[in-house]
């Protein structure tokens, strides 16, 4: 290969020629010792090729808006713990009037939903089906002015009403008028505030249903895992000074919130309405993290616009990748009309042995064997480990959303998109994606791929690319650029992912001493970071030498 840049222009590392200079690093020496790329170069048309990704490895297919990363395999089950041995969670669903086919139990994720038998099998069976009036529901995010003056909001700001009526209704409880103007109001951070002080409220006055079921919810007691309840020495155990900073700027603004509650009860007293206890800061900040953490976001009402709803007993259920997932959520009912006609409602539930009118539904998307298949759902499947992080207080070991660090100086590390099918084809002749691959390694993998050709491609790019002399050069200078990149960040880490393991595998065991349950997810978090920098290095060596083999080589 040739380069019409001056060598002094070069990023070390990145070879001006087929021979490499005394000081070319080893990972690279496959390109330089006097091996020209012209011999091995991807001249072929796709067609002649015989060797191409393997679909079961690296399709991704689109069902029911969950990317699926792998071949979906039925993942094996293990015993689960029974935590409802009194069967108190079962009489609250019983007594809340939810229909279901779940049991509360604690198995390798921790507590969650498990089904009480084999379901699922023959056709999509409904496991939860929650009353949206047992249910938190509540506007959020900034009002839109123009649609308010054009009168587009007004049948989402009635059933939002409406839905808060029925669940005083219900709930023989009536939220005080310090709560109601907060949701009221046309800014989001006001109506935040008010779903989290609702959220509280309801845990201590909303009636025989939400108060008991206040008792299953996480306290703030160092084991509910969240950045927003997290302390700065929590916060530097992330080794993420982004996330941290994203962190810090919501506990301000949590700081900020706290102080409206004094202004709320005020403006209530002047009207004469009921106030709201003024919760402590710690308090307020375990209601957000409920809220951001359990709430689910979905349109309501005819114009569609989102709420935020907090379903009990629903939001028991745990995250995990999409070839785990076993159930899907909806929300379902909400139309003006079905909130608003008592006698429609009435009649469904009447032929659908109890089931309708506006509800939030769990549904299976494959079979579950038996009482200990995990329920799990996906709580966001675009999420990256930072986003989980942040919402949810959690990360995945190979998560395929995965974002790996780029610089931003314009240099080709910062801008270059490798080939995504000659990069997955080189993965799998190099012996890195296959069969025998563990399936959190395949999903580093595939994280790699997106994310060093900015986008995964489909099977039309995997099919029709070819590379010449200079773009084969070109390919492999743009792949060491990243590569020393990706280097540069894992060195920089205070700690190995060796360190990490043998950290959570003595918290595990009960001797590592501060080990809350947020230092534990920040080591995990930080331990997967590496993981997925190791993994992207080692694909992007494997490519460079994959691109200086003799064809005959491959």
């Amino acid at each position: 290969p040739r380069s019409t840049l001056p060598p002094s222009t070069l990023p070390r590392g990145r070879l001006p020629n087929a021979m490499a200079s005394a000081t070319a690093s080893p990972w690279v020496q496959g390109i330089a010792a006097g091996r020209s790329l012209a011999r091995s170069a991807r001249l072929r048309p796709a067609p002649v090729r015989t060797r191409r990704p393997s679909p079961a490895r690296w399709r991704i297919t689109t069902s029911a808006g969950l990317l699926d990363a792998l071949e979906v395999k039925v993942p094996q089950s293990s015993t689960a713990e029974d935590v409802d041995e009194k069967s108190e969670f079962r009489s609250l669903m019983e007594k809340a009037g939810v229909k279901h086919q779940v049991r509360l139990a604690s198995g390798a994720r921790g507590r969650g939903l498990f089904p009480t038998g084999p379901v699922g099998w023959t056709e999509s069976a409904v496991l939860l089906s929650v009353p949206l009036d047992v249910c938190i529901c509540a506007p959020f995010g900034d009002e839109d002015a123009v649609a308010n003056e054009l009168g587009l909001n007004d049948g989402y700001k009635d059933t939002c009403t409406i839905l808060r009526r029925a669940w005083q209704r219900r709930n023989g409880a009536k939220v005080p008028e310090a709560i109601v103007s907060l949701l009221d109001s046309g800014s989001g951070d006001d109506r935040e505030l008010g779903v989290a002080l609702w959220v509280l409220w309801a845990c201590e006055n909303g009636g025989e249903v939400w108060e008991a079921y206040a008792r299953w919810l996480p306290k703030p007691d160092g084991q509910m895992p969240s950045l927003l309840l997290a302390n700065e020495r929590e916060l530097t155990q992330l080794q993420d000074p982004t996330l941290a900073g994203e962190a810090r700027r919501l506990h301000d603004a949590m700081a900020a919130a706290h102080k409206k509650i004094a202004v709320a009860n005020a403006e209530a007293r002047s009207m004469h309405g009921r106030t709201v206890r003024e919760f402590t800061l710690e308090e307020l900040r375990w209601g957000f993290a409920l809220v951001a953490s359990r709430a689910v976001a979905s349109p309501v009402g005819d114009g569609g616009a989102a709420a935020a709803i907090m379903v009990p007993f629903f939001d028991m259920a745990n995250h995990d990748d999409a070839s785990a997932v076993s159930a899907i959520k909806s929300v379902r009912g909400t139309e003006d009309g079905d909130v608003e006609n008592g006698t429609r409602v009435a009649v469904e539930r009447a032929i659908n042995q109890g089931v309708g009118g506006p509800r939030v539904v769990l549904e299976t998307t494959r079979g579950l064997r038996n009482a200990h298949d995990e329920i799990v759902i996906q709580y966001d499947p675009s999420a990256d480990n930072r986003e989980l992080m942040l919402r949810y207080g959690f990360s995945l070991r190979g998560n395929i959303n995965e974002k790996l660090p780029r610089p931003n100086d314009g240099s080709p590390a910062s801008t270059c998109a490798l080939t995504p099918g000659a990069l997955k084809l080189a993965l799998e002749a190099k012996g890195l994606m296959r069969e025998s691959t563990p399936p959190e390694e395949r999903r580093r993998l595939i994280s790699v791929v997106a994310n060093a050709c900015l986008g995964l491609g489909g099977p039309t790019e995997d099919d029709s690319w070819e590379l010449d002399e200079d773009a084969c050069a070109k390919e492999a200078m743009d792949a060491v650029a990243l590569r020393m990149h990706w280097r540069e960040v894992l060195d920089a880490f205070e700690t190995s992912a060796v360190e990490d393991e043998s950290l959570l595998t003595a918290a595990e065991a009960g001797v590592l001493p501060g080990a809350t349950a947020n230092v534990v997810c920040a080591v995990e978090y930080r331990m997967e970071r590496k993981k997925a920098l190791a993994t992207g290095i080692k694909a992007l060596d494997a490519y460079v030498e994959w691109l200086s083999e003799d064809d005959g080589a491959e």
